[in-house]
């Protein structure tokens, strides 16, 4: 192994462990952190996190639909972003071409729904219980090769727990996998 592609494997393997570390970080603070909320509108966190995956998603030629209802409820818009990045990004590594995934917000009494769907594997029946669990992985072979350590979904579940919500994985009739978010902050 040449000196070039050994210095390429130590950066690209100290950005992971870089990564890792701010996600657990990240984990260590929301446990023990109030959250601030503020007015914010679940459309506009959609669109916006839409488009910061866009590229990869255009690489992959899935495209995403937006059903989006106005409103606003009481959010920190910036954890409910990274959690619709999360989400958006995992249905994305979970479809092994071309297809689309669908996001919906709506406004309910209580805050907002969120609604993620893919056209990807799905999640086998027995592993649907550990996937918010840290470093946990459905698929461990690809995980790896797609950057992944296992700590996303744990991180949405503490967003989702910080906002006083709910997440729900299923399996859909059609394949791949549908997650719905109920957060609470009540609408204006």
């Amino acid at each position: 192994m040449n000196c070039g592609m050994r210095q390429i494997i130590f950066f690209s393997e100290g950005k992971r462990l870089e990564n890792l570390s701010l996600k657990l970080l990240d984990l260590l603070v929301l446990r023990h952190k109030k959250i601030q909320t503020v007015s914010s509108s679940p459309a506009k966190l959609a669109q916006k996190a839409v488009a910061i995956l866009k590229g990869e998603m255009d690489i992959r030629e899935i495209s995403v639909i937006q059903e989006c209802q106005p409103g606003e409820c009481q959010m920190d818009p910036g954890l409910v972003e990274s959690l619709m990045i999360n989400l958006l990004d995992n249905a994305r590594k979970a479809m092994d071409g071309p297809g689309q995934i669908r996001i919906r917000t709506e406004m309910t009494p209580e805050g907002c729904r969120i609604r993620i769907e893919d056209e990807g594997r799905g999640i086998p029946p027995e592993e649907m219980e550990k996937i918010t669990e840290a470093f946990y992985r459905v698929d461990k072979s690809r995980a790896r090769s797609q950057g992944g350590a296992g700590l996303g979904l744990a991180l949405c579940l503490e967003i989702v727990s910080a906002h006083k919500g709910k997440m729900k994985f299923e399996n859909l009739p059609q394949g791949g996998t549908a997650v719905t978010v109920e957060l609470r902050g009540n609408t204006i």
